[in-house]
C-alpha cells in the first residue's frame, strides 16, 4: 500500500503542470487520491482538447475524435492516442484506468500525458505549416477592406469628440495676462479700501455747528460720496459676477469668490 506521502508528492507536481497549462475546471483532490476515475477524465479531456488547438486539429484529422463520448469511449480512444501519436504505453490498463483504485499510477500518467501534450503543442506551433497559416489570416484581416473603414470612423468619433470637450472648455471664458489680472485687482482692492475711509469720515460728528454755506458745501460733499460709493460698489459687484469667467493663462480658470 502506497503511503499518504507519497499520493501527495505527486499531486504536488500534477498542479504544478495544471498551473502550465491554465487548467479552469475543479480539481477534485479527493478523489485523486483514491484513484476515482471522475476525477481525472475532465482533467484530460481539457488537456488533449481544449488547450492546444493545432493537437486537437491533428486527432479530428487522423480520426481520433474525444468530443461527445462516454467515458468508456473516451478512455479507449485516450489509449489510441497516448499509442498512434505519442508512443506512449501507460502502466495501467483501460480497466485499471477506470476502477478505483491505482491513485499514484494514475497521477503519474496523467503527469506524462500533459507533458506529452506540452512537448507536442510546442512542436506544432513551431512548424512552418502552422506559422504559415498564422501568417496568412493575420494579413487578410490587415487587408481587410471593412476594418480599414472601421479605423478611420473611430478616429474621425475621437477627433469630434475632442473637439467638442474643448469647445465647452472653452464656452464663455476670457483668456487675460497674470499681470493684467494682478493690476485689476489692485486697482479694485484700492477703491475698496477708498470708500471704507470715505464711509468712516461720512459717519463722523461734526466737532462744531456748521454755517449755511458750509452746510451747503457738506450736502454737496455728501452726494459726491454717495455717488463716488455707487460707483464702486457697482464695479465690484460686476467684477465679482464675472470673475468666474476669467482664466489665468498660466492656470485653470480663477473661480468666483
Amino acid at each position: 500500500m502506497l503511503s499518504t506521502g507519497d499520493v501527495q508528492g505527486f499531486l504536488r507536481r500534477l498542479e504544478t503542470l495544471l498551473r502550465v497549462i491554465k487548467y479552469p475546471g475543479y480539481v477534485d483532490y479527493n478523489g485523486l487520491s483514491t484513484g476515482d476515475a471522475s476525477a481525472f477524465l475532465p482533467i484530460l479531456s481539457f488537456t488533449l482538447i481544449s488547450f492546444s488547438p493545432p493537437l486537437a486539429e491533428q486527432l479530428t484529422v487522423t480520426g481520433l475524435e474525444l468530443t461527445c463520448k462516454t467515458d468508456l469511449r473516451f478512455t479507449d480512444t485516450l489509449y489510441k492516442v497516448l499509442r498512434d501519436v505519442f508512443n506512449y504505453k501507460p502502466i495501467l490498463t483501460k480497466q485499471q484506468f477506470l476502477q478505483r483504485g491505482f491513485s499514484q499510477r494514475k497521477i503519474s500518467v496523467m503527469c506524462d500525458v500533459i507533458n506529452l501534450v506540452l512537448q507536442k503543442h510546442n512542436q506544432l506551433m513551431k512548424s512552418p505549416e502552422v506559422e504559415e497559416r498564422l501568417s496568412a489570416l493575420e494579413a487578410q484581416i490587415k487587408s481587410h477592406p471593412g476594418l480599414h473603414r472601421l479605423s478611420i470612423l473611430e478616429k474621425r468619433i475621437e477627433e469630434l469628440e475632442s473637439q467638442r470637450n474643448t469647445d465647452k472648455n472653452e464656452k464663455q471664458v476670457i483668456t487675460i495676462s497674470r499681470e493684467s489680472w494682478e493690476n485689476l485687482m489692485s486697482r479694485v482692492l484700492l477703491l475698496e479700501t477708498k470708500l471704507e475711509l470715505s464711509n468712516t469720515q461720512f459717519k463722523a460728528p461734526a466737532l462744531c455747528p456748521s454755517s449755511a454755506s458750509s452746510s451747503s458745501s457738506g450736502s454737496m460733499s455728501g452726494s459726491s460720496k454717495e455717488d463716488l460709493m455707487d460707483r464702486v460698489e457697482r464695479i465690484t459687484d460686476m467684477l465679482r459676477s464675472t470673475s468666474c469667467l476669467l482664466k489665468n493663462t498660466e492656470s485653470a480658470t480663477t473661480p468666483c469668490k
